[in-house]
């Protein structure tokens, strides 16, 4: 080490002990107790890490720069080797503003409620102090998820002194002429979910019941359209949707579309594989989605209308196959339905069988299911024998039908049963 780097050091040392002697960091730095000290302040977001919306929490990594003038500590750099800045750390050695995140978000009961790293303070010759503390911001936010995934979030990081009022600590923004007042995004990573749009600022006097002075703050918020009153710094998030339209808006719309065809479709097909694919949708849907009892999205509602107009098809088409396949010999009329479907109904509506002979005394209720499928068979067997050659080989059992015929005589026996079925229903 040389003798200048000794001396120079000697210099620096002599420095901070004549800046630091008869210096309290209890005082304000201003002449006049009864003025306002001027702290500007700019935030420098650099990351969105979490949105939760379960928690109504954002996190967020940022910087936060602090500007005040202190008259105490100023020196003519000629008379220390041309030093015209030093450092002092934390607030033991030189006065500090205590600002704080009001609407910070505390999960541990025992995490502290300033979690900014004690960096050092740079002073310079003139007085003029840089502060920058950087620090992993959790801030408490509304959050509406009913357009989920195209939801947009609007939160805000409201800034304050916690002890000094208006009249003691004036707040304000770091701000250039000309331009809107917002934070830093110069050096922001953007994130996989979430676009940061803008982060306009806004300052704000609020007055508290317990103490006459006001409290200026500093609010970063996501909103635009603000009033001029307020000082904040908001944070204006828009959700990736990229993500969930390639996996689930789409494969909704077909199963949308998939469920409106299921209609079309014969009685025979059972729409339990569409149901199926909607409630597996409508899982996937459930995981993806925030939780939360607050709001629900509208693309949720959806699912569940759909699943509703689903399970209804299926269970129209389970009584369209119960009653198509009803069987005479496991379903009965009630004899209430009987006296009116066969005896009150036809009488009124003068309708008989075919190749019926009504006998004295005799009424619908007289003849049984069996005996009525067995007339309409012996009826369909003489109008498919009426033009046959050889009556006596047909009667021996030597000549039958041809095939078609009996597939015919086969068909037409079914509809006389399905409508006997219609009846017992």
């Amino acid at each position: 080490m040389n003798e200048l780097s000794v001396e120079g050091s000697k210099k620096e040392a002599q420095l901070y002990r004549n800046l630091l002697a008869n210096y309290s960091y209890l005082v304000r730095p201003v002449r006049n107790p009864k003025k306002a000290l001027t702290v500007t302040m700019k935030v420098f977001i650099q990351q969105v890490l979490t949105v939760d919306a379960k928690h109504q929490m954002i996190e967020v990594n940022a910087w936060l720069k602090y500007v005040w003038t202190d008259f105490r500590l100023r020196w003519n750099p000629q008379d220390y080797d041309n030093i015209t800045s030093v450092r002092f750390y934390g607030e033991d050695q030189i006065w500090q503003p205590d600002i704080l995140l009001y609407n910070r978000y505390i999960e541990d009961e025992q995490e502290s409620f300033d979690i900014t790293y004690k960096t050092n303070a740079l002073v310079y010759n003139d007085g003029v102090i840089n502060w920058i503390p950087p620090g992993i911001f959790k801030l408490s936010c509304k959050m509406d998820i009913t357009l989920f995934p195209f939801d947009e979030q609007i939160c805000f990081m409201k800034f304050g002194s916690w002890t000094y009022h208006g009249f003691a600590l004036d707040l304000r923004l770091d701000t250039v002429k000309g331009q809107e007042p917002s934070a830093d995004l110069s050096t922001y990573i953007t994130n996989g979910e979430w676009h940061l749009l803008s982060a306009p600022a806004r300052r704000e006097e609020k007055f508290y019941k317990c103490c006459r002075e006001p409290y200026p703050t500093v609010k970063y918020v996501s909103f635009s359209t603000l009033s001029n009153e307020n000082f904040r710094f908001y944070l204006h998030l828009r959700r990736r949707t990229f993500y969930y339209v390639f996996n689930v808006i789409l494969p909704t719309l077909l199963v949308s579309f998939m469920s409106l065809l299921a209609f079309c479709l014969p009685a025979t097909d059972l729409k339990t594989t569409i149901l199926l694919s909607v409630c597996f949708f409508l899982t996937i849907l459930s995981e993806m989605t925030p939780t939360t009892s607050e709001a629900v999205p509208l693309l949720g509602v959806f699912f569940s209308a759909l699943t509703f107009i689903v399970a209804i098809s299926t269970t129209f088409t389970i009584l369209v196959l119960n009653i198509r396949y009803r069987q005479i010999t496991n379903h009965y009329l009630t004899p209430l339905f009987r006296s009116i479907f066969l005896e009150w109904l036809p009488w009124c509506m003068m309708m008989k069988r075919p190749d019926h002979k009504f006998r004295k005394g005799s009424s619908y209720r007289d003849t049984t299911a069996d005996q009525c499928v067995q007339c309409a068979k012996n009826a369909e067997l003489k109008s498919i024998l009426r033009g046959a050659d050889n009556q006596q080989q047909i009667e021996n059992g030597t000549l039958y039908p041809f095939p078609t015929e009996t597939l015919s005589l086969k068909r037409k026996v079914g509809d006389v049963c399905f409508i006997y079925h219609m009846l017992l229903f």
